[in-house]
């Protein structure tokens, strides 16, 4: 099952990739994601990211203000079933943090919703 889904997942993305997106640049606060380029900038300068973190800021600045659960998040980054002690999405959200964040002990974007899972804002 785990072969069909991640052959399926291809697919869907190689779709996706011949047709022209409409928004290639998402941004917030002073960031900017260019999803073509696969690149994180904020004031021109580049801020490095893995695949993983490219593609779960991705889905967390389409998602915005809305409560993802974990179980959604890895379904949604690596599209197969997963052990229920999984926490790579906490270590990728804390890496995140890291990176976007002024103080990632205290998140303003990636915020934990406790007993729900994790919500992005955009707003500063």
């Amino acid at each position: 099952m785990a072969r069909v889904r991640s052959v399926l997942r291809r697919c869907n993305e190689t779709n996706k990739d011949s047709t022209p997106s409409e928004t290639t640049t998402l941004t917030f606060g002073p960031f900017s994601l260019d999803v073509q380029k696969h690149k994180l900038t904020k004031d021109h300068k580049e801020i490095p990211l893995t695949s993983g973190e490219f593609t779960l800021l991705r889905i967390f600045l389409e998602q915005a203000n809305r409560v993802l659960n974990r179980d959604t998040l890895l379904e949604l980054t690596k599209g197969y079933d997963h052990s229920p002690l999984d926490r790579s999405i906490d270590v990728c959200v804390g890496r995140l943090r890291k990176k976007i964040e002024i103080d990632p002990t205290e998140p303003v974007f990636l915020r934990t919703v406790w007993g729900a899972g994790y919500i992005f804002s955009q707003e500063e």
